[in-house]
């Protein structure tokens, strides 16, 4: 198990590169792409990018045989891999080796977030703010937050 640690990182610390033919740019806010790579930690393989794609432009990874990718489409509606996409959309691709091709047909930029990682095996269970393998580790999560056991925020340090 990891030591839970806080990293907080600028706008301007995250690696940031244009993409050919004047096409947009892509920042990697976590994992890798091509020579640019992120401050936050990995533990596994994950990626997590930010494109900014301009009008009648195109952009395309490739994707790995196992790895999970995904894209959301918080402001624009896009195309990929041929069928259009509407804001708002969650998109899962398949876990085959293949090549995601994202085009903005319009005239104006749009903004993509695609992301994903390695295939996360063990169980999930969700409740409130824990997240855990099993309700017996959320139920004795609950009971150590309010036996005091994840310690106290100092508000005086907080700005």
């Amino acid at each position: 198990a990891e030591t839970p640690e806080y990293l907080s990182l600028e706008a301007g610390e995250i690696p940031k590169k244009d993409l050919h033919d004047n096409s947009g740019w892509i920042k990697v806010i976590a994992g890798e792409y091509e020579d640019l790579s992120s401050g936050i930690p990995n533990y596994m393989k994950q990626f997590l990018f930010h494109i900014h794609l301009e009008g009648g432009k195109q952009f395309s990874v490739e994707s790995e045989q196992g790895t999970e990718y995904a894209a959301f489409l918080p402001l624009h509606n896009v195309m990929i891999n041929g069928a259009e996409h509407h804001k708002g959309e969650f998109i899962e691709f398949d876990r085959d080796k293949g090549v995601i091709e994202i085009d903005n047909p319009s005239g104006s930029a749009i903004d993509i977030i695609l992301f994903g990682g390695e295939h996360y095996s063990e169980p999930i269970v969700a409740q409130g703010p824990f997240v855990m393998n099993t309700q017996h580790e959320i139920s004795e999560a609950y009971n150590d937050f309010y036996k005091g056991s994840y310690g106290e925020i100092d508000y005086s340090l907080v700005k």
